[in-house]
């Protein structure tokens, strides 16, 4: 059962593979719009659009007075640059309203009365009005309101700012607003489509954290007409092909995260706790027919906090404050951060355990910089501290292989008779003290520390742009499939290793050449950092199984009548494996 239950594993990393995950960066696609629009913009002459600059020894940030928000957000690292040009993490549209850092005054549904509301566009012109190196100051002012948009570097965060926004109502009577501020991406389909075998890393998600603990993580699929019937959790909105999602109870993150990086925002102070809104929105040229004829097809990810509707004493003033991450999902950046940025990071069902390797993984590259060094010794460390788990399942192997000439027999006398042959099989077992399901419990229980560890690697961004032995990125395939045709050998040198019990030959030599055939054309598609650790780890299968095999050898003892004792069980002497010599009982 050893190969039964490392077939059993191949089944389970297939299905993380294709379906268990989920970078910003590259060219902005062409916007498509959705009609009819909703934005009120402001009307008459505007103001030429001024630009403000952020610099960090991390990242580079540039400011808009055009709704006071984020432009474009460029880490400055060598490894975040591909082919010498660094990446833009702002994937949207230059449109105020979709761009990360968005603050809206004005209400999307139950729009206000024009005579009480605070302001009365959905975006509006501010004056850059102080500007720093590490600081930017924007204000907008009309004879109802003053507002105040300060944006500012976050000391000790190496992708953090700080957003400070002051409402104040000039006029002389009362005036109502609701505040929501908002983090977008856009992505095409095409940019997001999932290669064979592997889910696209820049598949995104929009992902809200509650202060009670809770975390919502939604993906396009989870937006389809049919999820829009509870309205406990859903809100319309004003668009007609994406409404939002609205997780219940206060928020204290939210995000759009794919695999390697993240734009998140977290509330530090208000007048009221907001709640969190998600929403993904597709969007094509309508006039191109269907979603699939458009090339252009796209989906605008949204999330956003949304403070409750606010009436403002004349004079009075009211100030929010909030904390953004927009960066890779290094560990330590958001740590950094704060302990709120933390959960971006999705380590899956298994996350106890994952986190724990992710510790231990850093604690090695500290002492060994060298990434790819570092997943060897993990998983060097993981496969001895499970060896135990394996030593049964290996030593029942042996035993099952040398009863195997027993076995042929079975199958022989009882081939017209499958219930027979399985009773007289079980009677074979409980004779000797074999059982097949030994081997897979053991493994079984080790299953979950190595589907961890495959999630660690697979969103692991310090292994982003590294270069590796010939791999000139970790995180992308071995570009000469050197690698997976490697592991495909070594895969198939375990299978020769561990023969199937019974069963056609003609489908066991089938299973022994298909087998490694198939992982290794699911190794093509997968990032170097993954295959290093599965070569690894299947090198060292072999070798444990050999070690186990030879000291198997040497316990066993051959008794005068030709009984064979291994580890005080008393098999009846079959014909040895590489020779023709029979048990003077097997005739």
């Amino acid at each position: 059962m050893e190969r039964g239950s490392r077939i059993l594993v191949f089944i389970a990393l297939f299905a993380l593979i294709y379906f268990g995950f989920s970078s910003f960066g590259g060219d902005k696609a062409e916007f498509q719009p959705l009609q009819p629009e909703t934005v009120l913009q402001p009307t008459g002459p505007r103001p030429a659009e001024r630009l403000c600059d952020l610099w960090t020894p991390e990242f580079r940030a540039q400011l808009s007075s055009r709704g006071a928000v984020l432009k474009h957000f460029e880490p400055l690292a060598a490894k975040y640059r591909k082919h010498g040009i660094a990446l833009d993490l702002v994937t949207t549209p230059d449109h105020p309203q979709f761009s990360p850092l968005y603050t809206g005054l004005r209400p999307t549904s139950n729009k206000p009365n024009p005579e009480t509301a605070l302001v009365a566009t959905d975006i509006q012109d501010y004056a850059l009005t102080a500007s720093t190196k590490t600081s930017c100051t924007f204000e907008y002012r009309d004879a109802r309101a003053l507002i105040k948009k300060t944006f500012s570097v976050a000391e000790g965060a190496p992708y953090g700012l700080h957003v400070a926004l002051e409402v104040k109502n000039v006029d002389s009577v009362p005036r109502d607003y609701e505040l929501e501020t908002s983090t977008t991406a856009y992505l095409t389909n095409a940019q997001v489509e999932s290669k064979m075998f592997r889910t696209n890393p820049l598949t995104t998600r929009v992902e809200c954290f509650g202060t009670n603990g809770d975390a919502r993580r939604e993906g396009i699929d989870d937006f389809a007409p049919g999820d829009f019937a509870d309205e406990k959790r859903f809100v319309k909105s004003a668009h007609n092909t994406g409404d939002w999602s609205e997780p219940a109870g206060e928020a204290s993150l939210i995000a759009v995260s794919n695999a390697y990086f993240s734009n998140a925002i977290a509330p530090e102070a208000g007048p009221t706790n907001p709640i969190c809104q998600l929403q993904i929105e597709e969007r094509w040229n309508r006039a191109a027919g269907t979603k699939g004829s458009d090339p252009q097809a796209a989906a605008l990810y949204k999330a956003r906090l949304r403070y409750a509707p606010r009436l403002l004493a004349a004079g009075k003033t009211e100030t929010y404050r909030f904390k953004a991450f927009i960066g890779p999902k290094e560990r330590k950046a958001l740590t950094a951060s704060g302990d709120r940025f933390d959960p971006v990071i999705d380590l899956g069902f298994f996350s106890i355990i994952a986190k724990v390797l992710v510790a231990f993984l850093l604690k090695v590259y500290g002492a060994i910089p060298n990434w790819g060094v570092a997943i060897v010794i993990l998983t060097i460390t993981a496969r001895v501290l499970l060896f135990p788990l394996s030593v049964p399942s290996i030593k029942n192997m042996i035993k099952m292989r040398e009863l195997k000439p027993e076995m042929d027999k079975l199958n022989e006398k009882y081939k017209d008779d499958p219930q027979a042959k399985g009773l007289a099989q079980m009677a074979l077992w409980k004779k000797h003290g074999a059982n097949p399901m030994r081997g897979c419990l053991p493994q079984l229980a080790s299953m979950p520390v190595w589907f961890a560890l495959y999630t660690t690697l697979q969103t692991a961004v310090e292994l982003y742009n590294i270069p590796f032995l010939w791999f000139p990125d970790l995180s992308e395939s071995d570009p000469y499939y050197i690698l997976p045709f490697v592991i495909g050998a070594v895969f198939f040198v375990q299978q020769k290793m561990t023969p199937m019990q019974g069963g056609d030959p003609a489908q066991q030599k089938m299973m022994m050449y298909m087998m490694p055939g198939m992982f290794t054309v699911f190794m093509l598609f997968l990032p170097a950092g993954l295959g290093v650790y599965m070569f690894t780890n299947s090198l060292l299968g072999i070798v444990q199984q050999r070690v186990v095999e030879a000291q198997a050898k040497r316990s066993v003892k051959t008794s005068p009548d030709g009984v064979i004792e291994t580890d005080g069980v008393s098999v009846a002497e079959p014909r040895l494996r590489g020779s023709d010599k029979k048990s003077p009982k097997s005739s």
